[in-house]
């Protein structure tokens, strides 16, 4: 995997414990932004490792990622929510709920970045912070979503 890649990867890992925080902390985005920033590390064990030489172009992704989701998301909650069968928003999951808002930002408004390479990243993130059902689930739904 390249570098730009695992950087990337590793950016979204961030942003899904930003809105996470967000949701269930009630902190708002310019504070999760400086805390994210202020919490890299270079450790590989910790939850904010970026290895050094990709810190700058990771955070600023994730700061992008997370804005974008972040000041988007009624529009993405209700395309989400339309893509729901039979289940509401607020029974989802605060992680896959992070993750499925994520990838709608990506699918919906970031034209840069392949609807598969959006797709395979939230399947991987579910399968890292989710179960084998929410892998299927949020895969499912953004299938849906895509475009």
């Amino acid at each position: 995997m390249s570098s730009k890649v695992n950087s990337r990867s590793r950016a979204r890992v961030l942003v899904i414990s930003a809105l996470y925080q967000m949701a269930l902390l009630e902190k708002d985005l310019s504070t999760v932004i400086k805390e994210v920033r202020e919490g890299v590390s270079d450790r590989e064990d910790s939850l904010y490792y970026l290895e050094p030489g990709d810190q700058g172009e990771a955070l600023n992704f994730f700061e992008e990622l997370l804005r974008g989701t972040w000041e988007n998301r009624r529009e993405i909650d209700q395309t989400i929510s339309n893509n729901l069968e039979n289940w509401s928003l607020d029974r989802v999951g605060q992680v896959e709920r992070a993750i499925l808002r994520l990838g709608s930002y990506e699918l919906l408004f970031r034209k840069d970045i392949p609807k598969k390479v959006s797709l395979n990243e939230m399947v991987e993130l579910s399968k890292s912070f989710c179960d084998q059902k929410s892998k299927d689930f949020v895969n499912g739904v953004l299938d849906a979503i895509a475009p």
